[in-house]
């Protein structure tokens, strides 16, 4: 039983029970005990606990020192000497803040050991702008040459493809490297076609590339500002010189073409109606081939023509025997004649009769021949009558009834004609003069002179202006105008003419 008494709790003699000084002095006593015991023996424990920690830190040092590796680092060919006591690759490099990307190049792996003495080759990658067919990207290669580069990125690069730097070369960091692919492209030139194919932008770049000649007298299917596209077609001309002439200039120029009608429309150079193109339009041109252009004018003009008239003698038995009589007067008769003028190059070539119209009718001359037998008187002539002189007969025989002179006659006298028509035959006579129909004969010089008028009967006066191989001994040619009339006259014979002179009765 506890009984308060404002002081501290005694026993009162009964088991178990406690008064409350009495415990508290048992507790006090045990906390003074431990207390003097750590004073007492502290500093042996301190003592103990510091030899305890040199100890441990003197073989953590010892150990720590051989655990140091002496690495060498060979970045971009640069040697660095390193110690470390990291165990793997990454863990060096961490250790002297030195970062990798994927794409550099490390002779180990980042997560292998590292040995003392190792040699260590890191090659840092670098950033190449790599532009194909005008597609860039970023790229990073650690190789030397941009050859190894594009074999690193799995570009392969074709035998005609373009390329911006030598594949030789070496990398650029931050460099560029520009690739064209080539095309295939069918080039033909003069109808001669092959398979090329070029990286180049436009055709003009192509064909310098390719090593094709194009002069500016060339033609070609394409400009050559166009681009080149992926099998496109490329037809070449190529010039060649040719000899012209047109109207007689001549000059030697360039054309394209192949034919004479496309060379001629190509240099926009019309043709007349008549003109004519040698060789002819659609044969084919080839290097230093002649043409010519002859510029054909005809002109048409009216020529009159005199057609002589015929003499006819008739028998008059109411004449005396030698004497004539004109019955009939000869009129000539005119015949208007269109003549064609051809002009060959702006020089006279030939003409041609291209229509006749008779103007004045001929009319033929009628001599009446006397065949009376005159009534013969016997007369005595006075003796002083005298013989008339020879040369007063000869004045006498050279005179006719048809009333001109005449030098000497020709009897049986065969005749041809012949025309301008004929080929080979020019219309400029032997004399020099121009043929014309009713007036121009061939003759052979030593019977008929040239230059003389003559009268041939049943044809009338005609001129000895010509001259023919085939003209020998008493024969002559009689012009015409018409070969279709030439060749009707056919021949005659047994004519008669009278050689006149120089001067036309």
């Amino acid at each position: 039983m506890y009984a308060l008494d404002g002081g501290a709790m005694e026993e009162d003699g009964r088991v178990g029970i406690f008064t409350k000084e009495d415990t508290h002095g048992s507790r006090s006593s045990s906390m003074t005990y431990a207390w003097r015991w750590k004073r007492q023996n502290g500093l042996q424990i301190l003592g103990v606990a510091l030899f305890v920690v040199a100890v441990v830190t003197m073989v953590l040092l010892g150990l720590y020192a051989q655990a140091e590796k002496h690495i060498v680092l060979i970045v971009d060919g640069k040697e660095q000497a390193v110690s470390t006591h990291k165990g793997s690759l990454q863990e060096l490099l961490d250790e002297h803040s030195l970062s990798l990307k994927p794409q550099d190049d490390v002779s180990m792996a980042l997560g292998a050991s590292v040995q003392d003495g190792d040699r260590i080759a890191i090659t840092t990658a670098v950033p190449v702008t790599l532009t194909i067919d005008e597609k860039s990207e970023k790229r990073f290669t650690t190789e030397k040459t941009v050859a190894a580069a594009l074999a690193s990125w799995d570009v392969e690069l074709g035998q005609f493809d373009k390329i911006s730097v030598p594949v030789s070369s070496p990398v650029q960091n931050g460099g560029a490297v520009n690739i064209t692919t080539a095309v295939p492209v069918t080039v033909s030139v003069d109808g001669k076609s092959k398979q090329a194919y070029t990286a180049e932008k436009t055709v003009a770049a192509a064909l310098e590339g390719w090593e094709i000649p194009f002069s500016a007298h060339d033609k070609i299917s394409v400009p050559l500002s166009a681009a080149v596209e992926a099998d496109s077609k490329i037809a070449i001309t190529t010039a060649i010189p040719i000899n012209l002439t047109v109207g007689g200039e001549s000059q030697k120029t360039l054309t394209t073409e192949r034919t004479v009608e496309g060379a001629l429309s190509a240099m926009d150079i019309e043709l007349g109606e008549h003109d004519k193109v040698y060789p002819g339009a659609t044969a084919p041109l080839t290097e230093n081939a002649d043409v010519s252009v002859y510029r054909i004018n005809k002109f048409t003009a009216d020529q009159e023509v005199k057609v002589p008239y015929k003499t006819i003698e008739k028998e008059d038995s109411s004449l005396l025997k030698g004497k004539t009589k004109t019955v009939q007067a000869g009129v000539e008769g005119v015949v208007v004649h269109k003549v064609e003028k051809v002009y060959q190059d702006g020089e006279f070539v030939t003409k041609y009769v291209v229509d006749k119209k008779v103007k004045t009718e001929k009319q033929d001359e009628i001599i009446a021949v006397g065949t009376k037998e005159p009534v013969v008187e016997k007369t005595f002539a006075p003796a002083a009558a005298a013989k008339p002189s020879a040369k007063a007969a000869s004045a006498k025989s050279s005179s006719s009834a048809k009333g001109f002179e005449y030098k000497t006659v020709l009897t049986g006298v065969a005749a041809t004609a012949y025309s301008s028509e004929q080929p080979g035959i020019g219309t400029r006579t032997a004399t020099g003069t121009t043929v014309a129909e009713g007036r121009t004969i061939a003759v052979d010089p030593n019977v008929i002179p040239l230059g003389w008028w003559v009268y041939i009967e049943g044809y009338g006066y005609r001129k000895a202006e010509d001259t023919g191989s085939a003209i020998k001994g008493k024969k002559i040619d009689m012009y015409y105008d018409s070969l279709g009339a030439a060749l009707n006259f056919g021949r005659k014979s047994g004519l008669t003419i009278y050689v006149i002179g120089p001067n036309k009765p």
